[in-house]
């Protein structure tokens, strides 16, 4: 199926939406036609897998794009998944599954495609707050505990 020039404005001309939309498509088509060369063997176990959660993101992306409400939410959905891409993608170079020059064009296009995930996240204007172990977001501190003092340690008893 071949577009026309009427069907969506170009992509360089639209907003960072349309800008991941068409990025994540290419690599979709470019991963799909790279997957059908993997093994049998890994066929209906990590292929699959992993070519779920790059249809997930696409469905995640869509929705992001085109419903104002949970925006944020699929957004932050659309990175962990990329997340669970990784590490199954991974899986795959270290079994042998997917090839060496594979494996770094896709992470290459799963890393620019997060940018631009976050880039659209941060023109929305929220920003999850960072924690990071023990800290908390900035006015959300509980107060430091404090025991009361009931006098000396060597007063009569």
């Amino acid at each position: 199926m071949s577009r026309t020039p009427f069907d969506r404005p170009p992509a360089k001309e639209a907003g960072p939406q349309l800008l991941v939309l068409d990025k994540w498509e290419d690599f979709t088509a470019w991963f799909f036609a790279h997957t059908r060369r993997w093994p049998k063997a890994a066929r209906f176990t990590l292929t699959q897998r992993v070519e779920n959660h790059v249809l997930d993101i696409t469905e995640e992306l869509i929705l992001a794009r085109y419903e104002r409400a949970g925006r944020e939410r699929r957004l932050r959905s659309v990175n962990l998944s990329f997340e669970r891409i990784r590490h199954l993608l991974r899986l795959a170079r270290r079994s042998d599954v997917m090839p060496k020059s594979g494996f770094e064009t896709a992470i290459r296009h799963i890393d620019e495609t997060g940018r631009m995930v976050h880039g659209w996240r941060q023109s929305l204007g929220s920003r999850a707050p960072r924690t990071c172990g023990n800290r908390h977001p900035p006015g959300t501190r509980p107060e430091p505990h404090r025991a009361p003092i009931h006098g000396s340690q060597n007063a009569e008893q």
